[in-house]
């Protein structure tokens, strides 16, 4: 999370990390540089990374997911959808996947490159990748989110059931949700979450 500026995965260890371990996943905690397109870049790369070398970890390369929050569920979303190997599943939380929709909002504009803002922000769109064969897809949003509406992840399901199956995109609103979801909010979105991976096949 934070806007593709602030944050650094610590803060994931308590908020996320402990979630996948308690149910005997592997948990790979990645940092990114500022700004959308270094994040971007640096998101391919660690994915394309812990893909070649998940066996050092005892991981199957075939059932790796990527997830995040914000800025952090953009960057799975553009990470899968653009790195040279397949992975299992995305777990989205609110991420923005048509950054063109959102340019002229200040957290976002700051973080695109000065020159010809509005074609990066096309080209960092997760949603501009959407075709058939892409891995299923999980994404969880609150509905009164002020940052980012619930529009981004109701269309990129929308757009991902007509290019591939119908069930290999699934959309969870939590009801009154915020941009960061409180405890209790994300004990029901993980509810969701391990639900999806089990139906799924990608179990530890």
């Amino acid at each position: 999370g934070g806007a593709w500026q602030s944050g650094d995965r610590r803060s994931m260890w308590e908020r996320v990390c402990r979630r996948y371990l308690a149910r005997g996943y592997v948990a790979a905690n990645v940092e990114y540089r500022s700004g959308i397109a270094p994040a971007a870049e640096d998101a391919v790369r660690a994915l394309e990374w812990f893909v070649d070398n998940a066996q050092s970890y005892g991981v199957d390369k075939r059932r790796i997911v990527v997830t995040g929050e914000s800025a952090g569920g953009h960057l799975a979303l553009f990470a899968a959808f653009k790195a040279r190997t397949p992975v299992a599943a995305v777990v989205n939380f609110y991420g923005i996947s048509d950054i063109a929709a959102l340019v002229d909002a200040p957290f976002v504009r700051q973080r695109l490159p000065q020159e010809n803002p509005a074609a990066a922000a096309a080209s960092f769109s997760p949603m501009i990748y959407v075709r058939a064969g892409l891995c299923p897809v999980l994404s969880i949003h609150g509905t009164a989110d002020p940052l980012v509406p619930p529009e981004q992840s109701i269309r990129l399901t929308e757009m991902l059931r007509r290019t591939n199956r119908p069930e290999s995109a699934q959309l969870t609103l939590i009801e009154g949700g915020k941009h960061g979801f409180t405890e209790r909010e994300l004990g029901i979105a993980y509810e969701a979450v391990f639900e999806f991976l089990y139906r799924r096949g990608v179990k530890p």
